[in-house]
């Protein structure tokens, strides 16, 4: 009982405000790709991209906003190499996003050391991190001014865009086309929506939304940039977007169940549990998460695998 009231704080709850932002952009962007058809397991390469020209961006502009601009830059030149491959030239999208996945990882290993001359970490006082807003009024409210204030832009910017993509998947015509597209191929294609076009608009705004949550993981959650910090926050927003379908509303659910075991590992490493067993959290999350979505569709597999093997059945009955 100790242990629990040590951990659930409410320096938890911002912890979990924090560590979910980055989880929630990158999977608000793949709610794009998800809806247009597209399974884009090259999140995480998007990501580590936008982290490491974050950091560069920002030292040579000396601006955070420079840093995010060129993060948001790479990740979308990262973007249109995958969706060229997969929507232009019909490549597999699991082969081409584990590709770049693994390019992504060799190459800002290799400009960290031609740049910088160092392996392992950039950290330099010429970065400059993104500032920290505190609300006003909010800001000295105890304790909603701890859980509510005192964070950078793109926390605050990672939850609003849960309502934005929203209206934008649900109530604007760009939105119906992306969904047509993922749903319906054919009848979009009937109705002369350019499918084509729509998955590369949403691969696009994928690329966005991932070099942004890149760019906080280096200039914002942390003020350095590490070898593959992105840490499978990229592989988490797969899993949430594989039981959440991309609805905004579910990915949100879900990246705050990674929030969380993200932050209360955090807390658990500071309290003296072994870093092996820490580590292991957020992956048994994902793993237990993915096994509960294949537990309650169970039914609906079995009842389309029974109607499989009856169909020759009763074809066969309607013949005779």
């Amino acid at each position: 009982m100790e242990i629990l009231t040590q951990v659930f704080t409410i320096s938890l709850i911002a912890a979990i405000l924090r560590t979910t932002a980055p989880i929630l952009l990158v999977a608000l962007g793949g709610a794009f790709t998800t809806k247009a058809g597209i399974f884009n397991i090259g999140l995480e390469g998007q990501m580590l991209m936008g982290a490491f020209f974050g950091v560069l961006g920002s030292m040579w502009t000396g601006s955070a906003l420079g840093g995010l601009v060129f993060g948001v830059t790479a990740s979308v030149l990262m973007a249109v190499i995958f969706s060229v491959f997969v929507v232009t030239l019909r490549a597999n999208e699991v082969v081409v996003g584990l590709a770049l996945n693994i390019m992504a990882g060799g190459l800002t290993i290799s400009l960290t050391k031609a740049i910088f001359g160092v392996r392992g970490s950039i950290v330099n006082p010429a970065i400059v991190g993104m500032p920290r807003i505190h609300v006003p009024l909010i800001h000295d409210i105890r304790p909603l001014g701890q859980i509510l204030s005192g964070y950078t832009p793109l926390v605050y910017t990672a939850f609003a865009l849960v309502f934005l993509v929203w209206v934008i998947l649900f109530r604007t015509r760009l939105g119906l086309y992306i969904r047509v597209t993922g749903e319906k191929p054919e009848a979009a294609q009937s109705l002369g929506i350019r499918t084509a076009r729509m998955q590369h608009i949403a691969s696009l705004i994928c690329g966005v939304l991932a070099g942004a949550a890149g760019v906080h993981l280096s200039l914002g959650y942390i003020v350095m940039f590490a070898e593959n910090m992105s840490s499978g926050r990229g592989f988490m927003a797969v899993a949430v977007l594989i039981f959440s379908g991309g609805d905004p509303v579910k990915v949100l659910l879900g990246c705050l169940l990674f929030g969380f075991a993200d932050a209360a590992s955090l807390r658990l490493q500071t309290m003296g549990v072994s870093s092996y067993l820490v580590l292991m959290v957020p992956f048994v999350v994902s793993v237990s998460a993915l096994f509960l979505l294949s537990w309650r569709q169970r039914p609906k597999i079995i009842r389309e695998t029974l109607q499989h093997l009856t169909a020759p059945v009763v074809a066969k009955g309607q013949g005779s």
